[in-house]
């Protein structure tokens, strides 16, 4: 395997620019964090977690651009597997449901490091799907459809089931934008949207939790019990209004450096630490770099010939897209709140790794795609 990667001299068609620019954002996320955590007891813990998974993330996101993404045609199925019963397990086994500020069962306690089995489950999704995708594309069979159609479900269901319904989503909208690619006929599009309007409301009212109808309400109406279900996201645009422009400075938010002003400060809410501490500024500067990083992973999707690599890449930068709208929507009172955290800024070793294993393959894509053209 690796000699054909020498062969071809990969290096030389190393995505540089792709790698500098989450390498930058990295970098800023790794300072705003260090100023996020300050105050906190658990603060120095939090950055040595995070410094390590993020040595962790760029060794797996160099080794996974140098390896042949084609591989994981094959493979993936494997480790979709493996993932499938990660998700399984954590339903009956898995930590967080009864756990203050955690509500779901979607980590798992191995000698107190925690791991959630969600995220590598994205990397294991979108390699194993695209390639069910890809022999569908070919020759269509039934027993191909319907398994491509059951390995699509079957993780948003587990995860909805912890219940996460933000990780379910996030799914959701990264095969949407695959079966999109794809190509679809509008007939389905119109019956799919047909069954999500019926379905909708019966979710909200027979399947959503009571803590996430409240936050549907709260973004409906946020100006209801600010004390309570809106508390979240209040602070969060307080903190991001006092910033005004420029911000406070870093160490400098009053919000910021109090426990328990801006909740989750150092993971859901991050982005309003940089909102008050940066200003209109820095809170600009991180969308013009997610902006950046979106586009240019679509321009990759979009130039590489292979239908498995433009799938994979699809859906891995919609997966990420997503994180970015659904994290900032929420702290600026847009979205409701879900709990997903802000690629390579907030908190999370889980997390970190998978934003990295999905630019090390979207690099990998990238690579060969300049090699053949």
């Amino acid at each position: 395997m690796f000699n054909k990667v020498r062969n071809m001299n990969i290096l030389s068609k190393f995505d540089v620019i792709l790698f500098v620019m989450v390498g930058i954002l990295t970098a800023f996320g790794f300072r705003i964090l260090s100023s996020a955590t300050a105050s906190m007891n658990t603060g120095a813990s939090i950055m040595r977690t995070q410094m390590i998974s993020i040595i962790l993330g760029v060794v797996i996101c160099i080794v996974l651009a140098l390896v042949d993404y084609k591989y994981f045609k094959y493979i993936g199925y494997a480790f979709y597997g493996f993932a499938i019963l990660l998700l399984i397990y954590v339903l009956f086994f898995g930590y967080g449901r009864d756990v203050p500020g955690l509500g779901s069962n979607s980590w798992i306690d191995i000698g107190g490091f925690m791991f959630q089995p969600s995220e590598p489950a994205k990397i294991a999704y979108m390699t194993a799907v695209p390639a069910i995708l890809v022999l569908l594309k070919e020759e269509f069979r039934i027993t191909t459809f319907l398994a491509a159609a059951a390995a699509a479900i079957a993780p948003i269901v587990l995860i909805f089931l912890q219940p996460d319904f933000g990780t379910a989503a996030v799914f959701l909208a990264g095969i949407t934008a695959v079966v999109f690619v794809y190509g679809i006929k509008y007939r389905y599009v119109l019956g799919a949207a047909g069954l999500t309007a019926v379905a909708v409301p019966l979710i909200y009212k027979y399947v959503l939790e009571d803590y996430q109808r409240e936050r549907i309400k709260t973004l409906l109406n946020p100006g209801q019990d600010l004390q309570g279900a809106a508390f979240q996201v209040e602070r969060a645009r307080i903190a991001i209004g006092s910033g005004k422009f420029s911000g406070s400075g870093l160490f400098e938010g009053i919000q910021s450096q109090q426990n328990g002003a801006i909740p989750v400060k150092e993971s859901d809410f991050i982005y309003s630490v940089i909102g008050e501490e940066l200003g209109f500024l820095g809170a600009v500067f991180v969308i013009l770099m997610m902006v950046l990083i979106i586009v240019w992973c679509l321009r990759i999707a979009m130039k590489t010939e292979d239908l498995y690599g433009s799938y994979m890449v699809t859906g891995l930068t919609c997966m990420l897209a997503f994180h970015f709208i659904e994290n900032i929507g929420m702290n600026i009172g847009v979205l409701p709140v879900t709990g997903i955290p802000l690629p390579f800024i907030s908190a999370g070793g889980s997390a970190m790794l998978m934003y990295f294993a999905a630019i090390g393959l979207i690099m990998s894509v990238s690579a060969r795609s300049r090699a053949s053209g």
